[in-house]
């Protein structure tokens, strides 16, 4: 048989207590765990490398750099006494007020002053800190206003002289015929900068006179690729680099799709797509020449801006310069000229019908021209 176990007697007597009663120590709250000696920048390099893949390199790279320098300024204001902490878990709205206010004192515009707050906002939310939403809300008036106005194009006269300059080049000189061929090809086709540089030969049709653009803004995200026009005043001037390309590749033994492909880090095993540097060197061989100041960025509003001037419709334009709306085009790119709409107008009423040419003479009133009085006339 299964042997019972005896239960221990319970009193009831409140008076009686068998076991003692131990009061717990209440233990101390564990604290933040420490980011360093340089929270800021701690902070900053997690969201940095939760944002690869998501923002564009240069972006992220650019990104980078402005949150350096905001780590500088934030443990100047600190040991300044403007700002309270330089850690980001603890700023307060009143931090950011502050960190606004020493940009603005230093000089800085507007549109500056927005990359640097929008950088601040981003590393504040990533580590659960609503202060700059917060100083938006209570000090809104002190925010910089991200009002951008539209950069001038290349004239008409910078254009033209630049393409004519690129038909005198030598062929024999490579390194001018890249850098003209890559100026005419931002000139003739609007695209952004990282898609021209990852352009390849398959992506320029010249019968066809239109440019590829597979590298797009936001790839695998929200952008598409797409075809843009080439403007028919450079195709000249392109055919002929084609061919001096070609012939380049194949004294050298190289073999590459990219349209302007950067020859020495190729030649030591490298990627050829040029980098933004790169670029820009390309681009002071033609500066130094012509006289012609512009970039990349600059070609692109021209490319838009001559495309409405010879009639393309706006959204045929934003469509090929690869913008959501219409409006991102009119507002920052290109925008149909005055003379330009006048003439429109004049063409469109030229057409309508005329009304007749009122009589020049009077028509007569019986009542006035009476010779009789009628009373209530003078």
């Amino acid at each position: 048989m299964r042997r019972s176990i005896p239960r221990p007697e319970v009193s009831h007597d409140r008076k009686v207590r068998d076991v003692p009663v131990v009061k717990q120590r209440r233990g101390k709250r564990r604290r933040q765990r420490s980011m360093g000696r340089y929270p800021f920048l701690a902070a900053a390099n997690d969201y940095m490398e939760a944002m690869k893949g998501v923002l564009a390199p240069s972006t992220w790279d650019e990104r980078g750099r402005r949150l350096r320098r905001m780590n500088k300024d934030l443990l100047e204001l600190e040991a300044s006494g403007h700002i309270s902490s330089a850690n980001p878990l603890k700023m307060t709205d009143r931090d950011v007020l502050a960190y606004i206010s020493a940009l603005r004192t230093r000089g800085l515009k507007d549109s500056g002053m927005s990359h640097n707050v929008d950088a601040l906002t981003a590393v504040l939310r990533w580590v659960g800190n609503g202060a700059a939403d917060r100083a938006r809300q209570r000090f809104r008036q002190h925010f910089p206003r991200k009002t951008q106005a539209m950069l001038d194009p290349m004239s008409d006269e910078e254009r033209d002289i630049v393409i004519r300059a690129a038909m005198q080049v030598d062929t024999t000189d490579w390194r001018r015929m890249e850098a003209y061929a890559l100026a005419v090809a931002a000139i003739c086709s609007g695209l952004r900068p990282q898609e021209i540089r990852n352009a390849t030969v398959n992506d320029l049709d010249l019968n066809e006179q239109v440019l590829h653009a597979e590298m797009v803004k936001g790839k695998n995200r929200y952008g598409e690729p797409r075809d843009s026009a080439f403007h028919p005043d450079g195709i000249p001037f392109l055919r002929r680099y084609l061919q001096v390309r070609a012939a380049k590749l194949r004294e050298l033994g190289l073999r590459t799709d990219t349209l302007f492909p950067a020859i020495r880090s190729l030649k030591a095993g490298h990627p050829d797509v040029y980098s933004i540097n790169g670029t820009t060197t390309l681009r002071a061989i033609v500066q130094g020449e012509t006289g012609v100041t512009f970039n990349l960025q600059k070609t692109r509003r021209t490319w838009g801006q001559v495309a409405l001037d010879d009639g393309v419709p706006l959204d045929a334009v934003s469509r090929m310069m690869g913008h959501k709306t219409s409006k991102t085009t009119e507002t920052y790119y290109a925008r149909k000229k005055n003379n330009r709409a006048v003439a429109e107008a004049k063409a469109v009423w030229s057409k309508a019908p005329q009304p007749p040419a009122p009589s020049e003479q009077k028509p007569q009133n019986p009542l006035i021209e009476s010779k009789k009085w009628i009373p209530g006339y003078s």
